[in-house]
């Protein structure tokens, strides 16, 4: 079985973390098919949403194996880094919808791959946590990204109190868009995922990366929205899938 399976379903692919026995955690191999998959979907013109999850129900992914970091000599570690940067601002950029679907276990560098995601699901089983400081580990990306989602002091709890939560505190600081039974996050995914597929495209492309400015460039002000607003409302109220969409 390869590390990383990709499932297309019409106009939705899934990414699907696959190393159980590993709780999914990332590999240098696995992190080159994942940048090469990047790659390809986001020029992909027939996928609308992409989706990431894990396999086997106890992770969505426990972070970098740490077993296997400790094999690598300093030119695979310098090829990790570049890799795992590649991957987050390609996920940054990515030019459609991206929802995480979380089963069990989400930590690490891991999880700073669902916090690039626009929305997440957590299961009723999900376990969450950036105890990157426990592997010895400066934790820089993830705490940006955790601040960026849930504010500093709840961002410090889990980097610095090395704190693990679940799926009701996710979604009471705003990490998690909605939560769903055991079993049934990714199924949960799905039904945001082709909501968006069928969304005007043009309206949630200039929608999304609106959002992501506000989530990754930190907090514009009311002049900057207008602003926005004036460049992209007057053209979009006149274009054809706004007046499909008003007849429908």
């Amino acid at each position: 079985m390869s590390e990383l399976e990709i499932v297309h379903e019409g106009a939705v692919a899934t990414i699907i973390f696959s190393r159980p026995e590993r709780l999914n955690a990332l590999s240098l191999g696995s992190m080159e098919r994942l940048d090469s998959a990047l790659a390809k979907l986001e020029v992909d013109a027939g996928i609308r949403v992409l989706i990431l999850t894990g396999a086997g129900g106890r992770a969505f992914g426990a972070g970098l194996d740490i077993k296997e970091a400790v094999t690598l000599m300093p030119d695979q570690h310098a090829r990790q880094h570049r890799l795992y940067e590649s991957i987050q601002r390609r996920l940054a950029a990515f030019p459609k919808p991206l929802v995480a679907a979380i089963e069990g276990i989400a930590a690490g560098a891991s999880l700073q791959l669902a916090l690039h995601c626009d929305l997440i699901v957590v299961s009723e089983t999900a376990r969450i946590g950036m105890p990157e400081l426990s592997a010895g580990r400066p934790c820089i990306m993830g705490s940006y990204l955790l601040a960026s989602r849930i504010g500093p002091v709840f961002a410090s709890r889990l980097v610095l109190g090395q704190d693990w939560i679940g799926a009701e505190d996710a979604l009471a600081v705003g990490l998690a868009s909605s939560r769903s039974p055991a079993g049934h996050a990714h199924a949960s995914a799905k039904v945001y995922a082709e909501k968006l597929a069928a969304t005007a495209p043009q309206a949630l492309a200039e929608t999304l990366r609106w959002l992501r400015e506000l989530r990754n460039e930190g907090t514009h002000g009311l002049t900057s929205a207008f602003a926005r607003a004036d460049d992209i409302l007057p053209a979009a109220a006149g274009s054809k899938e706004a007046l499909e969409a008003s007849r429908s």
